[in-house]
């Protein structure tokens, strides 16, 4: 919360409640609206709880850089196994295996 005193003379304080998540992040960081691959649902969890990739690598417990969280969410790589199991654990599913939206596609 900012509090501004506005001109000495007054007693009155201005205050901003900022939200935790700016819908300007979200369209300036490619936010998946429509989740399809593994990476893609990583990059919009992550996202959706505010997280910087260094901050989901530690969460998760990865010996990984933040660049291997990053070619995982652009599919330009896919995670070994172990690190495959973590990210679903950290999902809640299989986004190869279930369809969370209940979408027939």
């Amino acid at each position: 919360m900012i509090r501004l005193a506005l001109l000495g003379i007054y007693h009155r304080t201005t205050r901003v409640v900022r939200k935790p998540f700016s819908l300007h992040f979200s369209r300036t960081r490619h936010y998946p609206a429509c989740p399809k691959t593994l990476g893609e649902h990583l990059r919009k969890k992550r996202v959706d709880l505010g997280l910087s990739m260094p901050k989901l690598a530690k969460l998760l417990g990865f010996g990984v850089t933040d660049t291997a969280i990053e070619k995982w969410e652009v599919n330009e790589n896919r995670p070994t196994q172990p690190y495959r199991s973590r990210i679903i654990e950290f999902l809640g599913f299989d986004p190869e295996i279930e369809n969370p939206t209940g979408d027939s596609t």
